[in-house]
């Protein structure tokens, strides 16, 4: 009768400590990228729906990779539209690998996942949709190894 209660005592904390963490994600998706390859006029699209301004949020892209991305680094290019249309644009590089080749991401297998803080401690002033679109700015017409790329928003800590 003991190890039962403290079996549920123990499923309860789990459950308790996964909803407490996924209470600070605001978004978070991924778009699939085609197996032959990213196309460099191919634009990942994301609309988020924001309801809550005046908080910090983190905005980070998550880029998902295999062992055939050929390079170090990758650059890409990002429009942010807000609510009232207004559009900027970014320029990123990031590392996916360390000098000796190493991959820097988290993974298994061959897939890897590499967050990028994209943007910290973003406020959002206006309520409303929010468009994302971000394209690779690697050279490649067609960019291999790119498997999957994401938007997340966390509420800042």
């Amino acid at each position: 009768m003991q190890e039962k209660k403290i079996n549920y005592l123990l499923v309860a904390a789990f459950l308790l400590l996964i909803a407490a963490c996924s209470h600070n994600t605001v978004y978070s998706d991924y778009k699939s990228i085609p197996d032959a390859g990213w196309n460099k006029d191919s634009v990942a699209r994301f609309a988020v729906n924001i309801t809550e301004t005046g908080v910090p949020c983190n905005v980070l892209v998550n880029i998902r990779h295999n062992n055939t991305y050929p390079y170090q680094n990758f650059w890409m290019f990002i429009a942010t539209t807000s609510p009232d249309g207004k559009t900027t644009q970014d320029t990123i590089e990031c590392y996916l690998a360390d000098n000796r080749g190493k991959w820097l991401g988290s993974g298994l297998s061959s897939v890897y996942n590499m967050p990028v803080l994209f943007k910290p401690n973003t406020v959002f002033t206006k309520p409303g949709k929010y468009i994302f679109a971000i394209r690779h700015g690697m050279r490649d017409d067609l960019l291999p190894g790119i498997t999957d790329i994401g938007i997340e928003i966390d509420k800042a800590k």
